[in-house]
């Protein structure tokens, strides 16, 4: 009896778990037998119905979809996939094997969905796609032509493919692959701000706050009745933000890449992002969740602000989990049996009245709230949370002079002239965190524990920290992002060491002026200041 051999054949593909791209294997084998098609490998519905598009494909395009028995295995086979980026990967592993089409290459990697025509379309996750074989030599990589922008700003060569004959002929001829450089990719100038910083008439101490927040990338939280400029100042901030580094925004796109094809806007785009979230956002939106583990709102303001408006409406678990992504820069998400790891590095910007009516602060004759349900209603955002804000700030009414000014608008634009005077703060901060041998990163990111030596405080501006921590009850992250505030505040000063006086500064931002009254005042104390 004459055995009829079985006809292999195989590709390699990549694929998206979580943020990280993964390689993977697509096996196809034709074994003499009734006509059927299986896909195996762990996939989910989304590369069962591959089969019936791959078909579809392959006869549109004037092959032959074998008449026999047809088996695809994609591996590893213990991990679950999901996803259409396998359709071009299995289509031309099926071609290869039933000898339609012959390579002369070795160690192809391909992906892309595919059309009932045979058109390649792009998918989500390509940047994390393509990082995965960054640093892989003598390859082949063939990508949706839509995708080759995001190669050209990793720097990876790749083959851009418009339909199945086009992956078809790169396979199976001498085509090379497109030169690729970040230098070729379009950049867009970063935008001028929506709303400029000498719209803030009549705020000081708001003008204060934000600079310094933007300054070191400190957490802020605004207090205020409404119509203060809470939501004002949040947008101030991100218009005085630097614009992204080429690092940065490989990071953030790698986030946005994961939840939905990239547009030429977005890859040209250096604006840091600027994420206002709802009060009736969920857990899993906050953080990153879902059936396949997809980046939240805090990964996609990887770099930027997250603005929670009213923060006191929101649900206190979602507040709560924003307490470990605030320390650590990362998120961990467990969802079917594995761990995916979000980045969480942002700026966190909070708003919210100081009482349900909004009243107690500037009028409290007419605030209908009882002192009961004032202090329920501030207790909505845990202490813990509260604790991990670098920066407390108060916002009033402000005067009929500045309402007037406000209404004549002849002021002199200066966002730009605080953006430029920013960046060079954080240049600074870089250059002091190489000279100390750690991370480059800005004041409020710093988690080295010795923040009196990077920092350049002394005995006496230690001793006096720590005092003040003491007397205020602080605790030892209360303390710490004291110290890194009057660093920031020493930066805008232009003085090489902290001072007293800084320190001074910095704790009148610590203290929460709607609640319990504390007060920092100016008293020789062994020639310094003294808190009360």
């Amino acid at each position: 009896m004459t055995t009829i051999p079985s006809r292999n054949a195989r590709v390699k593909t990549l694929y998206l778990q979580g943020l990280e791209g993964m390689e993977a294997e697509v096996e196809a084998s034709i074994f003499p037998g009734l006509p059927s098609f299986e896909v195996v490998g762990l996939g989910d519905s989304s590369i069962r119905e591959a089969k019936e598009r791959v078909r579809a494909s392959i006869r549109s395009c004037g092959f032959t979809f074998p008449n026999q028995r047809l088996l695809v295995n994609i591996s590893p086979a213990y991990l679950h996939k999901s996803g259409s980026s396998f359709d071009l990967a299995i289509a031309m592993a099926i071609l290869l094997a039933s000898d339609q089409v012959r390579t002369v290459r070795k160690n192809i990697f391909i992906y892309g969905e595919l059309s009932l025509i045979g058109e390649v379309r792009a998918v989500p996750g390509s940047i994390s796609r393509l990082l995965c074989i960054e640093k892989e030599n003598e390859i082949t990589c063939i990508v949706p032509d839509k995708d080759l922008d995001e190669a050209h700003l990793l720097g990876v060569d790749a083959i851009g493919v418009n339909s199945l004959m086009d992956a078809v002929s790169v396979v199976s001829s001498g085509w090379e692959s497109t030169v690729s450089s970040y230098e070729d990719v379009p950049t867009m100038d970063i935008p001028d701000p929506q709303v400029d910083i000498s719209s803030l008439r009549g705020q000081p101490e708001a003008l204060r706050a934000i600079t310094l927040a933007a300054a070191g990338f400190h957490n802020v939280l605004l207090v205020g009745s409404p119509g203060t400029g809470k939501s004002l100042s949040a947008r101030i901030i991100q218009g005085i933000l630097p614009p992204l580094t080429k690092s940065e925004k490989i990071e953030l796109l790698r986030v946005e890449s994961a939840l939905s094809v990239l547009t030429k806007e977005s890859i040209a785009s250096r604006e840091r992002p600027f994420r206002y979230v709802h009060h009736t956002c969920t857990p899993s939106a906050m953080v990153g969740g879902g059936r396949n583990a997809v980046p939240g709102e805090i990964s996609r303001a990887l770099n930027g602000i997250l603005f929670l408006d009213e923060m006191p409406e929101f649900s206190p678990q979602v507040l709560d989990l924003l307490r470990v992504p605030i320390e650590t820069g990362e998120m961990k998400v467990s969802r079917n049996n594995s761990t995916n790891i979000f980045p969480a590095r942002f700026m966190l910007v909070g708003a919210m009245n100081p009482c349900r009516c909004g009243k107690c602060m500037d009028a409290p004759s007419e605030c209908t709230c009882s002192p009961s349900m004032i202090a329920s209603y501030q207790r909505k955002v845990s202490g813990a949370l509260l604790d991990r804000m670098d920066i407390y700030c108060c916002l009033s009414h402000i005067t009929e002079e500045s309402l007037l000014e406000t209404m004549k608008g002849d002021f002199t634009p200066e966002s730009l002239m605080w953006r430029s005077r920013i960046e060079e703060i954080w240049e600074r901060q870089y250059e002091r965190c190489k000279e100390a041998g750690i991370r480059p990163v800005r004041n409020g990111e710093c988690r080295e524990g010795n923040l009196g030596e990077i920092f350049r405080l002394g005995d006496k501006e230690m001793g006096y920290a720590a005092m003040v921590a003491h007397r205020l009850q602080l605790s030892v992250r209360g303390l710490q992002r004291m110290v890194r505030l009057s660093r920031t505040i020493a930066d805008m000063d232009g003085q090489k060491d902290v001072t007293c006086e800084h320190i001074i500064e910095a704790v009148s931002f610590r203290l929460p002026k709607w609640g319990e009254k504390s007060e920092v005042r100016k008293e020789p104390v062994h020639g310094k200041h003294s808190v009360r």
